[in-house]
């Protein structure tokens, strides 16, 4: 059954002491400036010293931990928007990958992809956590997928978006490893980089927000070029498909309908292969939807990991109880919830209009 949620990608946050409002009564689009200034004044830092290097992380929020895997080329603040809202439900924790730093101290070199996995093991270790609900982000879907092997006891429930198990490079993305092996400095320095942004997202920008066009050149231009090439040359190894049908976790795939970067049929193969996957597609929305349509992202993310407000819930389920609503747990599923699958259909792929 495909189900509709509304849009309300326009909407500003919850924390807005007093949005402005237009003649015909429809709220502005957030200042995603305002918004990294907000996550900025809010947000706690803090710093791991784990085996491999000094991780910086930041925490927004309070109940259950959500921890936000990102992507391969971005900063934390390319993710305010989306993780203001979250905040308003979870305790949301973002982390920083080797090399983002200069004084991180990682030897980009003797990392592989498997201690990326163990590293979010230790930073949730060293939260002092038990079990987590993950959100991961292009790249960082491909940490969440083998999270999910190793430790799925850990993790009830999942969400990655513009995920893949393996992708084949375009020629643009071979030249850009290509040069990260050899120039230093920052990926704004990285020929065509604009260009071929410009190709695979700046559709995606409607003139109503077009201002976060240059905030999205600005952030993903303060990549590193060599941890951006580590990263890349780890996707250009990765094969997770023989592993995807062992993975017997809850997790929800979203994926952009006209997403350029990670295209349909990765999505379509992560569906098939993945047991208890749900799915979910946004409309009109690329590759980036945490800044193009970050607050329906959040509703989505928000509303699936919780199917209903965690006040009226008996147990945790990030921290070993059922989700709320879940089978036995004697508590009624949440109405949205029953509304959005409809009798006797489980919702296993629905469309999120955005």
């Amino acid at each position: 059954m495909v189900t509709q949620a509304p849009d309300d990608s326009l909407s500003p946050p919850a924390a807005d002491p007093g949005p402005v409002t237009t003649a015909g009564g429809c709220q502005p689009p957030a200042d995603i400036r305002k918004e990294v200034q907000w996550y900025d004044e809010l947000a706690t830092v803090g710093t791991w010293s784990g085996p491999r290097y000094r991780m910086a992380y930041r925490s927004l929020g309070q109940g259950p931990a959500l921890i936000w895997l990102p992507g391969i080329a971005s900063t934390y603040r390319t993710y305010a928007l989306v993780l203001n809202h979250l905040a308003a439900r979870l305790r949301t924790i973002q982390y920083e990958y080797p090399g983002d730093r200069p004084d991180d101290g990682a030897r980009l070199g003797r990392i592989t992809h498997d201690h990326l996995v163990d590293d979010v093991l230790g930073l949730i270790d060293h939260l002092a956590l038990d079990r987590v609900f993950l959100a991961g982000i292009s790249f960082g879907s491909t940490i969440a997928l083998k999270l999910l092997e190793r430790a799925p006891e850990r993790f009830p429930r999942t969400v990655v978006q513009g995920a893949f198990a393996h992708r084949r490079f375009t020629a643009a993305e071979r030249l850009a490893l290509l040069l990260g092996r050899q120039l230093p400095g920052t990926a704004s320095r990285l020929p065509l980089r604009q260009t071929v942004l410009a190709y695979n997202s700046k559709i995606d920008f409607p003139w109503v927000i077009a201002d976060r066009w240059p905030f999205y050149l600005e952030e993903n231009g303060h990549t590193p070029i060599r941890a951006l090439a580590h990263r890349s040359s780890m996707v250009a190894r990765l094969d997770l498909r023989p592993s995807l049908a062992r993975i017997a976790a809850d997790i929800l795939l979203v994926q952009g309908r006209e997403d350029r970067i990670v295209p349909h049929r990765y999505f379509e193969e992560l569906k098939a292969s993945l047991p208890r996957s749900e799915s979910a597609i946004m409309p009109t929305v690329g590759h980036i939807p945490h800044l193009t349509h970050g607050e329906s992202l959040a509703r989505l993310i928000g509303d699936w990991l919780l199917p209903c407000d965690p006040a009226s819930c008996t147990g945790d389920p990030a921290t070993g109880s059922a989700a709320c609503g879940a089978s036995g747990q004697g508590v009624a599923p949440c109405v949205e919830r029953a509304r959005a699958a409809g009798p006797g259909d489980p919702a296993r792929d629905r469309d999120a209009m955005a």
